[in-house]
């Protein structure tokens, strides 16, 4: 079976199954074989990653602090930036950081500041007067008591924020569905300027039940379970369960590196994807042959080395 190419640039997405994306009305694809997610569901936070509540809070070394109501500052070298919302430990410049330390030399937030971070742009734009439909702050959170939630019910519903060619990130992540059948993306680097349909997308979702890196422009595929177009082995994310999902994308060097709760994902390492000058990171929902889902997202953390999932 072959993959799914070229997106629709408005609205719906086409019926589900293999094959060129399509527009008009989606069909909900089941996700048929769905079993036990890879590892139990994480919860514990990277260290560093702040959390809610009053009063200051601290990370590791390189991370983001925030007193109540206070701006954020970095416990390291280079100034933090304010972001939007009173206790929110957004920063878009903080210390170097590697696996363990909670590094956030790029963009980080646990979302707990009461609005999104305005380094945060929603994408497409022909959907931003309706943002508030798809995009808002929940009182679901991972490590705190707020997260995003992504109603992905049209096309496209993402948000991006800008990136170097070469960066780490890690974003913990949940459905309210079992990984689906049908083809959809939940993170995204970009060299465009962020619209789905501009650029290239080196995208990472669900196909055949399982989790998948996608290349738009020619429609390039590695699905977890080595390539087999069906819904069997691969990486399953179970529904209400939040993971740690951590990616490289080194645009320069040509490579994807995918890992899940702390493990690579072999499947979806890729050397051969570029080069490309990244420009921005996206993360939401793009709905091309599968079924509407919400999608909720906490402690992202982007930075020039690998942030980790354990304290």
């Amino acid at each position: 079976m072959a993959a799914c190419s070229g997106e629709s640039s408005s609205g719906s997405d086409g019926a589900g199954g293999s094959g060129g994306d399509a527009t008009g009305p989606a069909n909900a694809s089941s996700g048929a074989g769905v079993t036990s997610g890879s590892g139990s569901a994480t919860t514990s936070s990277g260290a560093g990653d702040a959390t809610s509540g009053s009063g200051a809070t601290s990370g590791g070394a390189g991370g983001a602090t925030s007193g109540n109501g206070g701006a954020t500052t970095s416990s390291g070298t280079g100034d933090a930036t304010t972001g939007a919302g009173g206790n929110d430990t957004t920063t878009s410049t903080a210390a170097t950081g590697g696996t363990e330390t909670g590094g956030c030399s790029i963009f980080c937030s646990d979302f707990e500041g009461g609005s999104l971070p305005s380094e945060l742009t929603f994408f497409p734009d022909y959907l931003q007067a309706r943002m508030g439909e798809f995009v808002k702050l929940d009182s679901t959170g991972h490590s705190g008591s707020h997260s995003v939630k992504v109603s992905g019910t049209d096309f496209s519903q993402m948000l991006g924020v800008t990136v170097p060619s070469n960066f780490w990130g890690r974003v913990y992540l949940k459905s309210d569905t079992d990984i689906q059948m049908g083809h959809n993306t939940y993170v995204a680097a970009t060299d465009g300027n962020g619209d789905p349909n501009n650029g290239e997308q080196i995208r990472i979702g669900e196909h055949q039940c399982q989790l998948e890196l996608n290349r738009k422009g020619d429609d390039a595929e590695k699905l977890s379970n080595g390539g087999m177009y069906m819904c069997s082995g691969g990486v399953k994310l179970v529904a209400n369960t939040w993971y740690c999902l951590e990616f490289h994308y080194d645009g320069p060097g040509s490579s994807v590196s995918v890992f899940v709760d702390g493990t690579e994902v072999n499947a979806m390492h890729v050397t051969n994807w570029g080069p490309y000058s990244y420009k921005m990171f996206k993360f939401g929902f793009e709905k091309y042959h599968g079924g509407a889902k919400n999608m909720w997202y906490d402690d992202l953390a982007l930075n020039s080395a690998r942030v980790g999932c354990g304290k």
